[in-house]
């Protein structure tokens, strides 16, 4: 036990250094650390915490110095918001590209060559590229890089004036701790990210997140207290006020994450009808959300007793993950066939060849 808390960082303070030191870390540990993640329970917590104390004073400094060339900067942030487009979709080479555009940012706050206006947009910029950059990881299941990047959020995001960024970033912190079976942190976490959001659409996926993370805990009052909740925000959404991060924030994603929930709670009935009500109404370009929505049918269906549709359901959710190419999305279908190797009905036995054909494909 020693030897893993040695492998955890302490976490950087909410100051334009300390936000440096966080980006600048994301730069220098490419390495896939699988197996471990770098924040602790408590420090997960701590960074939560801290940024939601000190968020609402006004930090003035300013790094002074000469004035980064408008038309660089206008060009980073038009490819930020098409990069996270293409994020979005399978395109395995936007990573890289991510990558190129983030350092750019990186190098140019840490040069300290620009205006207190500039600076602020420069950190807007790597905040919106270290986000798409920590799901691509989280995606490929190197946790401990999406931390680095997700905490990195955090800061920048603060130094940019971005609380729904940094509150979401900390949600997703959130959502891979409950992924992680670590749904207590989760639920700390989001406490303190809710307390500083500014739209709708932020607390209406915080909500979702807690529900997750109560309904992992068998806390059924708590998950539909936070559902209840989730769909009340959505009801206030105002596009014109939605930032880009939550802007895909629908009922679809509460249906199926409602349906989740039951489940973890023991009522598949319920569950199933919300999942299909929320297959149905997700956008169709979401593959790895669709991909992850289609195993929870499956398992919907297990509970069910209907082989048939349990073997459909899995089929579909493969094929979807592999199509995505999330490595993440693949493992969590592939888990769920994998627990059906005792299952001698001929729809899962003919699911278990076809699996077997296209991963060995």
């Amino acid at each position: 036990m020693a030897r893993l808390a040695a492998r955890f960082e302490q976490p950087a303070p909410f100051s334009p250094s300390g936000t440096r030191a966080a980006l600048r870390e994301v730069q220098i540990t490419r390495m896939d650390r699988r197996s471990f993640l770098v924040l602790s329970s408590s420090t997960l917590n701590e960074v939560a915490a801290d940024w939601a104390r000190i968020e609402p004073r006004h930090l003035s400094q300013a790094l002074d110095g000469q004035h980064v060339d408008e038309e660089l900067l206008t060009w980073l942030e038009q490819r930020s918001g098409e990069l996270r487009t293409l994020a979005a979709g399978p395109h395995p080479e936007v990573s890289t590209l991510i990558d190129a555009h983030l350092n750019t940012a990186i190098d140019l706050i840490a040069q300290g060559y620009h205006s207190s206006a500039a600076g602020r947009r420069l950190h807007a910029v790597a905040a919106d590229l270290a986000h798409c950059a920590a799901w691509l990881r989280f995606d490929a299941d190197r946790h401990a890089d999406a931390q680095r990047h997700w905490q990195a959020v955090v800061h920048a995001a603060h130094q940019a004036g971005d609380r729904d960024l940094a509150a979401v970033a900390l949600s997703d912190l959130a959502y891979q701790a409950t992924w992680l079976s670590r749904p207590a942190d989760a639920i700390r976490v989001l406490e303190h990210a809710r307390s500083r959001t500014r739209t709708a659409a932020a607390r209406s996926l915080l909500d979702v997140r807690r529900a997750r993370a109560c309904a992992v805990l068998q806390d059924h009052q708590g998950t539909q207290r936070a559902l209840t909740s989730a769909e009340t925000e959505l009801d206030r959404i105002h596009p014109n006020d939605t930032p880009p991060v939550v802007s895909w924030m629908s009922m679809a994603d509460i249906n199926a994450d409602a349906g989740r929930c039951w489940l973890d709670l023991g009522d598949p009935g319920r569950a199933g009808t919300a999942i299909d009500s929320g297959l149905g109404e997700l956008d169709p370009r979401r593959s790895r959300t669709k991909s992850v929505f289609l195993t929870y049918r499956a398992e919907g269906s297990l509970h069910n007793r209907d082989a048939s549709a349990a073997a459909a359901a899995a089929r579909a959710a493969l094929d979807t993950a592999l199509d995505s190419g999330a490595t993440r999305c693949i493992d969590l279908a592939s888990a769920l066939i994998r627990r059906l190797d005792d299952r001698t009905e001929q729809p899962m036995v003919e699911l278990r060849e076809y699996a077997r054909e296209r991963l060995a494909g």
